[in-house]
């Protein structure tokens, strides 16, 4: 059985800082080529446009006219052999939060609530309301990120007191204070699961590099991958060895909503970490992930070059993705009014001391029978 040769590359690198407002959109970009093409392509881009440094670095490239015609022309002859992961930092954060702060609470039955897609309900509302400059969460991703990063009990208790110190606090609670109310209330289950996460928690390299491994096994080869330098990548090495020779294809249980079924592991021979200077491939995945990272910053970019790379991309890009999507707080659908439902019932249960998951599942079947026969609003 032949094998597959990856490249990869990441753009956009800012760690596990992912609120750095320079670098807005991460990507990781993959391409599966023969080294001898990667090679034989490379050379040709840099003598026909004159590249200096006999190494294609698209931050360079971007940068000129000249230098935007070379990467459209490669991904031209590229594009389908391509796969890339493009993450929107702000809302890559505003689901950590949900992960590890509400994840641990819910744990017990998570499935049913990822089932429902409850995740992308509160994350979305958290997003939303940081670009808005909503004051509260202004103040509450910046916190929670050095909590995630120095896994310091202090930065909770820094969360919690903005409940007791806004200004604008209410009688009736808005959302961010009910999320105050909760952190607060379950502090010590969230700050037990937070306190065993490993360096680099918040850093999209890893689980990016993971999820396009996975999309390019099911194809059922052995692959060799080739990724330029990166110390998250190196520091977590391990982890990519439970994959090494490992044959059986798994998929994931929550992938019902997805519409597909979605790969976890792959067959892997080989990680190597690279100079990109001497691997072609590397370089070819830099253009990709550079390309990604200048043109899907939420489509605001509304150039013709950058028309053009989503062009080419847009149908590259894999599920593991991270955007907002409004959708899912569109409270004129029924399944968004289920969502701020269970928001509230869980609310309600951790201010009254109740157990937050006892009989949940009659909670919900309840509320989805009511809201196929009637209408509400939230």
């Amino acid at each position: 059985m032949a094998e597959l040769t990856l490249y990869f590359d990441e753009s956009g690198f800012t760690g596990d800082n992912l609120l750095n407002d320079d670098q807005q959109t991460f990507a990781y970009g993959s391409i599966n080529i023969d080294p001898e093409r990667a090679e034989k392509l490379v050379s040709y881009i840099i003598q026909k446009y004159e590249i200096q440094n006999g190494e294609l670095k698209a931050v360079k490239l971007i940068r000129r006219d000249a230098g935007k015609q070379a990467i459209l022309e490669i991904l031209e002859e590229v594009a389908q052999d391509v796969k890339v992961s493009v993450s929107d930092k702000k809302y890559a954060l505003a689901a950590h939060f949900f992960e590890y702060i509400f994840e641990p609470v819910i744990a017990e039955k998570n499935s049913i609530f990822y089932d429902l897609e409850f995740h992308k309900y509160i994350s979305n509302v958290l997003y939303i309301s940081f670009i808005t400059n909503d004051d509260l969460a202004k103040q509450i991703l910046p916190i929670f990120e050095k909590l995630i990063r120095n896994k310091d009990l202090s930065h909770i208790e820094e969360i919690i007191a903005l409940l007791n110190n806004n200004p604008n606090k209410s009688e009736e609670l808005d959302f961010f204070e009910k999320v105050l109310s909760f952190v607060d209330a379950h502090k010590d289950i969230i700050y037990q699961e937070i306190s065993t996460l490993p360096p680099w928690t918040l850093d999209l390299s890893l689980t990016s590099l993971h999820s396009l491994l996975c999309e390019w096994g099911v194809i059922g080869k052995e692959m060799v991958a080739f990724c330029d330098n990166s110390k998250p990548i190196e520091q977590k090495q391990e982890f990519f060895s439970n994959f090494i020779g490992r044959e059986d294809i798994v998929y994931s249980q929550f992938s019902k909503n997805v519409g597909k079924p979605m790969p976890i592991t792959y067959n892997l021979k080989e990680i190597n970490l690279v100079d990109s200077k001497v691997h072609y491939g590397v370089q070819l995945a830099d253009i990709v992930a550079t390309a990604s990272t200048y043109s899907f910053q939420m489509f605001k970019k509304s150039d013709e070059f950058s028309e053009k790379i989503r062009e080419k991309l847009l149908p590259r890009l894999v599920y593991a993705s991270v955007f907002p999507d409004f959708d899912y707080i569109d409270l004129e659908k029924k399944e968004v009014k289920l969502n701020a439902l269970i928001f509230e019932e869980l609310i309600s249960r951790t201010k009254n001391g109740l157990p937050v998951l006892e009989n949940i599942e009659e909670y919900i079947f309840y509320w989805q029978q009511f809201l196929e026969n009637n209408s509400i609003d939230l």
